[in-house]
């Protein structure tokens, strides 16, 4: 008696794997379609026309690390005319 249940519970499994199988098989075809419709949309667009929205979004203090802080000095000449040259060039 209980191998005919333990292949009757099997069997069951089986069925249910299959079944498992076929939804996953349907989602995929469904998002390789929205995909392919997507990527056609997108194909459309020029992005050189394309208006954007400007959104300004301000960090809060806790959002601000400094991760690296560096002091660069960059010498000057000045003429006796009064006009600043790059003293690096």
């Amino acid at each position: 008696m209980s191998r005919a249940n333990r292949s009757v519970k099997e069997a069951r499994d089986i069925e249910r794997a299959q079944d498992t199988v076929t939804a996953a098989q349907q989602r995929l075809r469904q998002l390789e379609t929205d995909f392919s419709n997507d990527t056609t949309a997108l194909a459309e667009i020029d992005p050189l026309t394309e208006q954007l929205d400007k959104i300004l979004i301000r960090p809060s203090k806790t959002d601000i690390t400094v991760q690296l802080l560096v002091l660069t000095w960059l010498p000057y000449w000045q003429s006796k005319d009064g006009e600043q040259l790059p003293a690096w060039q």
